[in-house]
């Protein structure tokens, strides 16, 4: 008996995510203009942001809750830590041998920068789904 088949599949797999990995870090590179190692210290949270998104979607879905609902102002707040890296390096912090240069550093690219625009989508977006659920309900 012979698993080539077998090993020939768990190898077309691990091509497969692999290559799906290097999309996404060229992907990156492209959109925002960033370097290889910003865009690849930015890929592995993106692609398990993409998973649990995709995954809270369809089980949301499935089970007819309102997981999608109530879970969308989460996951857009979660893009902020997702994508620190590339918000830092288009802020002006720079690190070269181990030193880190951040003289002239936008808002964005700070520590607490990065907490409003958090804790902002959070405040707005379930404020406003609130506002929708208290308009649209008569008690």
């Amino acid at each position: 008996m012979s698993r080539t088949n077998e090993t020939s599949g768990v190898e077309l797999v691990v091509v497969g995510v692999f290559a799906f990995c290097l999309a996404v870090v060229a992907w990156l590179m492209k959109t925002f203009d960033v370097e290889w190692q910003t865009a690849l210290e930015t890929a592995p949270g993106l692609i398990v942001w993409l998973l649990v998104v995709g995954a809270g979607i369809f089980f949301g879905i499935k089970m007819e809750t309102g997981l999608v609902r109530w879970g969308a102002p989460l996951a857009i707040a979660l893009l902020i830590p997702v994508f620190k890296p590339i918000l830092k390096e288009a802020a002006g912090v720079r690190e070269m041998g181990g030193l880190v240069f951040d003289d002239m550093v936008s808002w964005y690219g700070t520590g607490w920068g990065m907490s409003l625009m958090f804790f902002g989508i959070l405040i707005i977006g379930y404020g406003l789904l609130y506002w929708w659920h208290t308009r649209n309900s008569y008690y």
